[in-house]
């Protein structure tokens, strides 16, 4: 007992110090606790991130979508925070492809760019388009049971235990052209945690004395996801790289650290492909609204009626004749989805795979302005027979645009050869058709 009631006066001594940070007066200020210095984030895998820098050529253009929690893991009794994983895994990602040096444009919040194209002092055509964009999701999160012990003696005695908790995510690589998922990668960790301590319950003569000490450990969990979103945005980019380059920057990654085993769904010719394209990047941008349809052509013998013939009174339109809005919402749609089955169709007969190229691009573009104006006519009450017809149309245009777009991506760049003219058949045409023939 002599040597238990020092110890309990030390402990006392230890809280009294720290009076002045605990409680405080009701008009003045508790003293702010000042903890570790604010550090810059640095994981594992920033090394190898840094390597790939001036790897990748800065006119292919990457961008994050969405990067979701679909866990479904919360708790918000007994005091829990809410969410168990962050919400905030696409700027993560973001951040990885800055750190590796490619070029980055902002998609995860593009509200202030659309509100100036609406307010008309920003034109939208003038933003980069994407070659390249991340997405995926955070979708597994298990609490693994774990083991322990304890072992006392006369009430003295030492305690352990640990448990593990189980994290999964999955991320992809997208041509933004294509549609087409060009990388993949799958990662999973365990999250490990442990506690050990020792304590004291017995009666020292008449006296009961309880001392209980320890510690714990545990990773943090969203540390450990921003690793796993650093290797995860690392391996994307390895797949669409040469692997003699890729395997140079993969080597500064420790081994205990972390590793893929596989390389998944790697396209190798991607990236390439996406150079190639380089110069049609500005087409794939979709203008503010659908241009003016062209005006149709007048004969002279109609201008010169026109010009003799006495001028009309001029007259105002019935309210109930004029057309309302969403009709000439939907005539635009069907428009602009006729101009994109058109440019599909010249896209599928040009003669190499630049041309091909262009003209698909100019098919998808009308057809998203076809598919914006058929939204916007339905909204404003457009429907029965026009609008179904209006739909199908649309409908057929997305088809033949994405169509269009994926056999241009992949025919052959070299100009397809004409066939050689038959004298034959050329003979029996200009005897077919004499009023041809030369005299």
């Amino acid at each position: 007992m002599k040597r238990i009631v020092p110890l309990l006066l030390v402990l006392a001594t230890a809280a009294c110090s720290q009076r002045a940070e605990m409680f405080a007066f009701s008009g003045a200020n508790v003293r702010m606790v000042e903890g570790p210095p604010i550090s810059d984030v640095q994981t594992g895998f920033d090394e190898a991130l840094g390597c790939l820098r001036g790897k990748i050529p800065n006119g292919v253009v990457f961008a994050v979508g969405s990067v979701t929690d679909s866990t479904g893991k919360e708790n918000f009794s007994e005091g829990g925070a809410g969410k168990y994983v962050t919400q905030g895994a696409g700027e993560v990602v973001q951040s990885a492809l800055f750190r590796a040096g490619v070029s980055v444009v902002n998609r995860r919040d593009s509200s202030i760019t659309i509100n100036e194209a609406n307010w008309g002092i920003r034109d939208i055509k003038r933003q980069v388009p994407v070659n390249f964009y991340i997405s995926g999701s955070i979708n597994s999160l298990d609490f693994i049971p774990g083991g322990g012990g304890i072992a006392t003696v006369a009430g003295i005695g030492p305690r352990y235990k640990q448990s593990r908790i189980l994290v999964a995510l999955d991320l992809s690589l997208t041509d933004a052209y294509t549609g087409r998922v060009v990388a993949s990668v799958p990662l999973q960790k365990q999250i490990y945690t442990s506690e050990m301590g020792v304590g004291l319950n017995n009666f020292f003569g008449t006296t009961l004395v309880q001392l209980d000490a320890g510690g714990m450990r545990r990773e943090a969990l969203h540390f450990a996801l921003r690793q796993m979103l650093n290797l995860a945005s690392f391996e994307l980019l390895g797949q669409i790289m040469e692997p003699e380059v890729y395997a140079a920057c993969r080597g500064r990654i420790s081994e205990g650290v972390g590793a893929v085993a596989h390389s998944g769904t790697a396209d190798p010719d991607a990236l390439a492909q996406a150079m190639n394209g380089e110069q049609y990047a500005p087409d794939l941008a979709i203008p503010i609204s659908m241009p003016d349809p062209p005006a149709p052509e007048v004969q002279p013998e109609a201008t010169a009626a026109a010009a003799t013939a006495p001028a009309a009174p001029a007259a105002t339109a019935p309210v109930e004749m004029q057309r309302s809005r969403a009709e000439l919402l939907g005539e635009k749609a069907n428009q602009a989805a006729t101009m994109a089955i058109k440019a599909a169709r010249d896209s599928e007969a040009a003669p190499d795979q630049p041309t091909a190229m262009k003209k698909a691009a100019e098919s998808l573009q009308l057809a998203n302005l076809a598919l914006l104006a058929l939204k916007e006519a339905a909204a404003a009450g457009f429907a029965g027979d026009a609008g179904e017809v209006a739909a199908v149309v649309v409908q057929q245009a997305l088809k033949a645009a994405q169509s269009a777009g994926t056999a241009a991506a992949t025919r052959s760049k070299e100009p397809a050869a004409l066939p050689e003219p038959d004298p034959a058949a050329k003979a029996a045409e200009t005897v077919a058709k004499p009023g041809l023939a030369k005299p």
